[in-house]
């Protein structure tokens, strides 16, 4: 006779296996190809003054973010770690800003370690295709500790772990890093609910999914905690009791608390510039995006990168979809009315869906679906297994005829469009092109291109479209006959797994971009003429002028990576820096207090009024424009007598400034952002705190002596040693806590 625990866990195993193998097909191009993960034909084909190419062959625009914040934000934190061996500060964005108060880079991720020992592009690649094996290598524990059989754990291993909205932000992180986590915080409630305890994984999933992602998507594990506590309370006998109700949420506050405190140095180094420089929200009203719920089954219907995107019309973008795969959809809503269904399971799918469709969408955004595709891959790998034993012939027999009527639509609908073809091209570009704004100056024949393309591929007979079609009726033709075929079960739910993968492959492909690895040392390939704007610019900052917005230029962070500074930035909240004025071209003498040494002006419009600037550089590329005010970065004040003379640091880095300031120097002023994470240590003493001028630059005070003095100036967050104390703290506790109940239950020895 079989040991069937040997049995379950070589099937365990094997099922990771495959799932690595599933990954590795995914990733194929950047893990056996040579290619990174990043979307670098933007740069070549859509942003000046870098592009070199047609803006028509770009692939998938929508992810310029990840070219212009999220590359960058990494990029920084690889410099700092490999120039001083700790994240700390960025020179070059914002005249100076602290790396970790930047939400958006997920400051307190793990995948920034990996910048420690890997190369750069290594390590970026490497994080992401960690972050989506982790999703679903947690959706096959998390199942089989539901007693789902192993083959079934792969098709909620494929919906959960390629779930469109990780594969549209990939290049973000933050929704993926905090969400990869998701499955494992699930396995730990529910294992603590069965058990009635309060146990160590359970914090430590929920500080991993706090500290993956940026602040808003801590609201996502918020709203996944609910979930689970809901539904433990709802299903109580004597629910409506106040002692029932304090036993059931005293685990989940535990445990959400002290996955808070464990996170405690990224929430505390990112809340306050968040409520410092937080822009008001618009309210939003999700009612008129339900059309859209159509794309769970067909993604591409309302448009792909490649063409216009009509969930404009609906006040959403491409980015709202959310896909699992259809035939994990269909097994989901079978799930979701199977009254042996879990309900922990149904509460994911439904309450994180409606959510959407809410004006809390405000705060959640679509991106919080990721708890709806949770519960949905979970339903369907729950719903595949209970097929074998539950036949449910009328009800296939409705899905398909169904199924049936909505491809006979589409393709009555396919015919119409090709015999309106010329018509309703025309009245869609013309609408287009009333629409376009002043920034979108240029891309008029870029946007016709791609209405071609939404009228080309929204037919049915466009070869992705067909081939989404068979695989959605192959892999549910194969669900169907499930409980027919018994003997034939595993073969069959490997069809359906194989077609779900597939519908996930296709849509992928639309997506993620592969590159060549940029030739040169830095983060984006050099162009020609970026040694020259690097000469001019020099020590000094440079701001942008612009009457109006301008998608395809230069956009904030860019030439951050070459290492020019910038007096500006993009980031979602916008902290207090030395920055530039509003209207840097009347004050000159201001600009370079606040050390702005250049502006850039976008070639494409007319020359501003330039009185106290002078015009250096007029080409198609840039226009440039110098301060004859600014006079350096560094100087080396005297109080007494009213001089200031500029210095060189004898060597800089990403956080250390060093100088040897002349004698009778009184102060040593820095035209770099003011942080109180800012110390100096002169002639080698203790660090001293540095002071904030007026203008929110950095001051040393000094005393006057006859001899030349040292100074390093370094940054480091002097808080960081209190974080880290409450984290430990916090751990010790939790220890404790886990001994002392396991001692509590050994069995006492007898006299």
């Amino acid at each position: 006779m079989k040991n069937t625990d040997s049995l379950s866990r070589r099937s365990f195993w094997l099922c990771c296996l495959l799932w690595t193998a599933m990954v590795a097909v995914f990733f194929a191009p950047a893990i056996f190809g040579g290619k990174v993960l990043a979307p670098m034909d933007i740069m070549e084909c859509l942003i000046s003054p870098y592009a070199t190419q047609p803006m028509e062959n770009v692939h998938n625009h929508f992810t310029v973010d990840a070219i212009s914040q999220y590359l960058p934000y990494n990029y920084s934190v690889a410099e700092s770690f490999r120039q001083d061996g700790y994240m700390g500060w960025n020179p070059y964005a914002h005249n100076g800003t602290p790396i970790a108060e930047n939400t958006m880079l997920c400051p307190g991720d793990w995948h920034h370690a990996l910048y420690f020992f890997l190369p750069f592009w290594t390590a970026w690649d490497t994080g992401i295709i960690l972050q989506f094996f982790i999703a679903g290598l947690g959706m096959i524990v998390f199942l089989r500790n539901r007693k789902v059989p192993a083959p079934y754990c792969l098709l909620g291993a494929a919906g959960y772990g390629f779930y469109s909205q990780f594969v549209m932000w990939i290049y973000h992180r933050w929704v993926l890093g905090t969400m990869c986590w998701a499955p494992w915080i699930l396995w730990a409630l529910m294992r603590n609910r069965e058990k009635r305890i309060i146990d160590l994984p359970s914090i430590l999933f929920i500080a991993l999914g706090f500290r993956g992602g940026h602040l808003q998507a801590c609201l996502f594990i918020v709203l996944l905690t609910g979930c689970v506590w809901l539904a433990d309370w709802w299903s109580s006998p004597s629910r409506w009791n106040l002692k029932t109700l304090w036993r059931v949420s005293l685990p989940y506050l535990v445990s959400g608390i002290g996955g808070a405190l464990l996170s405690i140095d990224v929430l505390a180094q990112t809340i306050p510039p968040l409520m410092a420089g937080v822009k008001e929200l618009p309210f939003l009203t999700g009612i008129t995006h339900l059309p859209s719920l159509v794309t769970v089954l067909f993604p591409t219907l309302l448009g792909v990168p490649e063409t216009i995107d009509l969930f404009k019309l609906m006040g959403q973008d491409l980015f709202d979809l959310k896909f699992t795969g259809g035939v994990i959809f269909v097994l989901s809503v079978l799930g979701l009315f199977n009254r042996k269904a879990p309900l922990t399971a149904k509460f994911l799918m439904v309450i994180s869906l409606v959510l959407v469709f809410t004006p809390l969408i405000t705060y959640f955004y679509s991106r919080s679906t990721a708890v709806y595709a949770l519960g949905a891959s979970w339903l369907a790998a729950w719903q595949l297994h209970a097929l074998t034993q539950e036949p449910a012939r009328t009800v296939w027999k409705k899905i398909f005829i169904a199924l049936g009527v909505l491809t006979l639509g589409w393709l009555l609908c396919s015919v119409l469009i090709q015999i309106f073809h010329q018509d309703l091209l025309s009245m869609l570009q013309r609408n287009l092109l009333s629409r376009l704004s002043a920034a979108e100056t240029g891309r008029e024949n870029w946007y016709l291109l791609r209405t071609e393309r939404l009228l080309e591929q929204s037919c049915i007979w466009y070869p992705r479209t067909l081939a989404l079609l068979a695989l959605l009726w192959g892999g549910l033709w194969a669900a169907s006959r499930i409980h027919v075929h018994a003997r034939h079960k595993l073969l069959l739910a490997s069809l359906v797994i194989l077609c779900s993968l597939g519908e996930l492959l296709l849509v992928q492909a639309t997506w993620v971009q592969y590159a060549d690895k940029p030739e040169s040392a830095g983060l984006y390939k050099e162009p020609e003429w970026m040694p020259r704007l690097k000469q001019q610019v020099g020590d000094g900052s440079v701001s942008f002028y612009s009457t109006q917005g301008d998608k395809d230029y230069l956009h904030a962070n860019h030439l951050s990576t070459f290492g020019i500074k910038l007096a500006e930035g993009y980031e979602t909240v916008a902290p207090r820096r030395l920055h530039s004025l509003q209207d840097k071209l009347a004050h000159p003498e201001a600009a370079a207090r606040a050390g702005i040494s250049h502006i850039i002006v976008n070639p494409r419009y007319s020359l501003p009024q330039t009185k106290g600037w002078d015009l250096v550089e007029n080409n198609s590329r840039y226009i440039l424009l110098a301060n004859p005010h600014y006079k350096g970065r560094y100087f080396a004040a005297n109080h007494a007598t009213g001089e200031s003379t500029p210095v060189q640091p004898g060597r800089i880095t990403y956080n250390q400034m060093d100088f040897t300031v002349p004698p009778g120097t009184t102060a040593l002023d820095v035209l770099e952002s003011y942080s109180d994470g800012w110390t100096a240590r002169i002639n080698g003493g203790k660090p001293v705190p540095v002071e904030c001028t007026e203008n929110y630059g950095i001051t040393v005070p000094l005393a006057a002596t006859d001899t030349p003095v040292h100074v390093l100036l370094q940054y480091r967050d002097h808080r960081q040693d209190t974080y880290y104390g409450i984290i430990l703290a916090t751990l010790l506790l939790i220890c404790g806590a886990s001994l002392w109940r396991h001692m509590k239950k050994m069995p006492s020895t007898p006299h």
